[in-house]
């Protein structure tokens, strides 16, 4: 597949970012409830046994609204289990979930009815009082919930009965319904919004029924969902498999039917062997810092970084060319704002302007062992920091410590994987840049003039303002380098013949093409 093609002028790119957030707006004005998402399927008969047999690429954290990070496991068990008031249906519009209408009814208020007769999996009622405590749980920055960027917003619910609520924002926000479409901003009792609990009890199309730890899980569909007669899977066994080798020999030897985070370069030999790789480019990688020590509390430092990385190494290093160099901002789908370059003699002259006179700072670089291709991109950073001058430690414990050694700081510089959770990036940049502490944003790092720009352009309502303000945003980004790009992937799932009817979404969407899974059934092939 190829990757989109790029705009060149600043001026073209900014009518892409506007034009897709005018076409979110106008879609919100009335949205009728869909039932199920649009993937693409053949011709073949369904098979009499309708179970999938699902490699994830490692065990998901237990479900929880407690936490700002998700993995893509994490999204893919979401989205088979719960749904939130929105979703994105299987081209990667955002269309009502749980509610039956949404309605914008003024510049900062959205009025929603939910569907008849909705469950939990439990069997207790969900009501728009549900959804009030839920969403005012997102709302809360002491629950670093992924959706705080948009749901911190919310000035007030005002419910009507068990079925009707408006939510109305402190200002406008073009995003709104977009960040009611993440995966992880789910509806679930009451009960399991607490700290500590775990958040099982869902209100989507699946239900999970067995979870064995290091092994895998078992979901199978719920008669109580509200799109149930569309959903044609019976079961979902899923195996985990964090070693990427793995997860493919177990697709070829019929282990599984499907899996996700198809190594790159496994891409050619599946589909050699008749097997189907479907992927899109979104997801991008960058270098993050602890900006609360030296050296990267001064932002001379860290624009060394982002002019040392030579970005079609990392490219080619860890994804076998299945990706494209990132200088800047990233959009949905295209390269985006570019803000940086390649440049290692400017990378020296700025550590001399820092103080560094004979060569860079010593500093320990953080990967992880789990996912090789983020550990690839950290070995390609690690070169391009020394050439320059740094002086590297790199450490990879796997995911789950590498993870939480980075909520504490525990590093200098790292490099993670992310994505644009919405369209605007005024509206997803937040997430990035902006408290609450994540693993997946520097730490330590909050710049007021920043979040000023960035909360004036999501809030502007015409076009010349928001630009205006994007590019003042934009300006501060280039000059402080809160991150360092390093480049966008191409990111698939692979599945045997027997699988029909998946399509993964686009651009920034691609994660949670796991909504498609509604509308794939087995065959006898």
């Amino acid at each position: 597949m190829q990757a989109p093609s790029v705009l060149k002028s600043r001026r073209g790119r900014g009518r892409l970012r506007l034009a897709a957030a005018a076409a979110v707006s106008a879609a919100v004005l009335l949205l009728s409830a869909c039932s199920g998402s649009s993937g693409t399927g053949g011709n073949e008969s369904p098979s009499a046994n309708q179970v999938l047999k699902f490699g994830f690429s490692g065990e998901p954290p237990k479900p929880t609204t407690i936490g700002g990070t998700a993995s893509t496991t994490s999204y893919e068990l979401y989205g088979l289990m719960h749904r939130g008031v929105m979703m994105y249906s299987g081209d990667g519009n955002v269309v009502p979930a749980l509610a039956q209408t949404a309605k914008q009814t003024g510049p900062t208020s959205y009025s929603f009815t939910l569907r008849s007769g909705l469950k939990f999996q439990d069997g207790s009622p969900l009501t728009a009082k549900n959804v009030k405590s839920c969403l005012l749980h997102y709302a809360d920055p002491a629950n670093s919930a992924r959706s705080y960027a948009g749901m911190k917003y919310i000035k007030s619910i005002d419910v009507t009965g068990d079925r009707n609520f408006t939510v109305n924002l402190s200002s406008p926000n073009s995003s709104f319904l977009e960040f009611l479409a993440d995966p992880s901003a789910f509806m679930v009792p009451d009960s399991e919004l607490k700290q500590g609990s775990q958040a099982n009890t869902g209100a989507g199309p699946y239900k999970l029924t067995n979870w064995k730890n290091g092994v895998g899980l078992t979901l199978k569909k719920w008669d109580g969902y509200y799109g149930a007669k569309d959903v044609k899977l019976q079961q979902i066994d899923v195996s985990f498999y964090l070693d990427a080798t793995a997860r493919v020999n177990a697709l070829q030897s019929g282990d599984v039917d499907f899996i996700d985070y198809v190594p790159w370069e496994s891409f050619d030999q599946l589909k050699g062997a008749g097997y189907t790789v479907n992927g899109s480019i979104g997801v991008f990688q960058s270098a993050l810092f602890n900006v609360t020590r030296a050296p990267f509390d001064n932002p001379l430092v860290r624009q060394a970084v982002a002019y040392s990385i030579n970005r079609d190494n990392a490219t080619k290093a860890a994804f076998f060319g299945n990706g494209t160099p990132l200088f800047g901002v990233p959009e949905s789908g295209s390269a985006g704002e570019k803000l940086w370059s390649y440049d290692p003699a400017k990378a020296k002259s700025l550590l001399k302007q820092a103080g560094y006179n004979d060569g860079g700072p010593t500093v320990q670089l953080l990967s992880n062992s789990t996912f090789t291709f983020l550990q690839d991109v950290a070995t390609s950073l690690q070169a391009d920091l020394e050439a320059v001058g740094f002086k590297v430690r790199m450490t990879s414990p796997d995911w789950n410590t590498s993870t939480a050694q980075a909520l504490k700081g525990n590093y200098d510089v790292t490099v993670v994987g992310n994505i644009g959770n919405v369209t605007d990036p005024a509206a997803w940049l937040p997430v990035f840049v902006q408290p609450p502490a994540a693993s997946n944003k520097s730490f330590g790092y909050n710049n007021k003039k920043l979040n000023a720009a960035l909360d004036a352009a999501l809030g502007a309502t015409d076009k010349a303002t928001k630009q205006q303000k994007l590019e003042q945003a934009y300006a501060i980004i280039k000059k402080d380098a809160p991150f360092a790009p390093i480049n966008q992937r191409m990111q698939a799932y692979a599945y045997n013949a027997n699988v029909a009817g998946f399509d993964v979404m686009k651009g920034f969407t691609q994660p949670y093409s796991i909504n498609n899974l509604t509308s794939v059934y087995m065959t006898d092939k």
